[in-house]
């Protein structure tokens, strides 16, 4: 399983490296609206829609939002706020024993509340990258590097001094001493990186950190947010296409929860 896990991440470096930072952005916009097609295939095999004409209809319905959001962009105010908001909500919603909640629900209920969270997470996430990728390439790998940091910082603290259960009924796995570690990782990750982010500033943004932060504790959110689906689904991974890892909702799910929340604080700092 380790062999494949790194044998699969070594295969996947060089495809987010060079649709990044070498893709124009027309390209890149398409390349990773298919890559967000993909994982809105596994989400709805999450959400239970499991016929053949509800998916289609759903992916095609979704590819069309894309492609309207591309030709006739919504100004970044409305949208910014709307994806803060919809982490409130998502935030106040999975309180408490989600898992527990969903297990409740009738089919046709949860596979509402599955559309609804998975319409919420998917499309502002597209957006996002797109809207960074406009500014600054450099500002989509960013936040790629703030979930793998904090991805690596959780694991390591949570190995050596996790004792405090973060959501055992979701992810029994994640501990609180984790999430300190993820924060004080990314924390000292984004004091290097604000020193030549803006045009070679030789100090510490002490705003730009605090965004990044902020955006490494929604990534825990939205490892979490999938974890309870997987859960109340019975499943382990949202698909098998990443041989070692899962499917690709897997991998970008905390992706999905940064991306959005350090492009709505980006913006209404004023530098987008």
């Amino acid at each position: 399983m380790l062999k494949q896990r790194i044998i699969t991440a070594l295969l996947l470096l060089p495809f987010v490296f060079g649709t990044i930072l070498f893709l124009p952005l027309e390209y890149f916009s398409i390349v990773w609206a298919l890559v967000m097609t993909i994982a809105a295939y596994e989400w709805l095999k999450l959400s239970n829609v499991k016929k053949v004409l509800p998916l289609v209809i759903g992916l095609i319905a979704l590819n069309a939002v894309f492609m309207l959001v591309w030709f006739y962009p919504v100004s970044h105010l409305s949208v910014e706020w709307f994806i803060l908001i919809a982490w409130l909500f998502i935030v106040v919603s999975f309180t408490g024993d989600p898992v527990a909640r969903l297990q409740k629900c009738s089919a046709t209920l949860y596979s509402i509340i599955g559309l609804l969270v998975g319409c919420v997470v998917i499309l502002p996430t597209w957006f996002s990258l797109v809207v960074l990728h406009e500014h600054n390439p450099w500002m989509v790998l960013h936040v790629f590097g703030i979930v793998w940091i904090a991805d690596t910082g959780a694991y390591f603290s949570g190995k050596l001094f996790g004792k405090r259960k973060l959501a055992p009924a979701i992810s029994p796995g994640k501990s609180w001493e984790g999430v300190i570690g993820a924060l004080v990782a990314v924390t000292l990750y984004s004091i290097v990186v604000s020193f030549w982010w803006r045009e070679g500033i030789e100090q510490i943004q002490w705003l730009f950190v605090f965004i990044c932060v902020v955006a490494a504790i929604a990534s825990v959110a939205g490892d979490l947010l999938e974890s309870v689906f997987k859960r109340a689904s019975g499943v382990k991974d949202s698909g098998k296409i990443l041989p070692g890892h899962g499917g690709v909702m897997d991998r970008l799910d905390s992706i999905m929860a940064a991306g959005p929340v350090f492009t709505a604080g980006y913006y209404l700092a004023g530098w987008l």
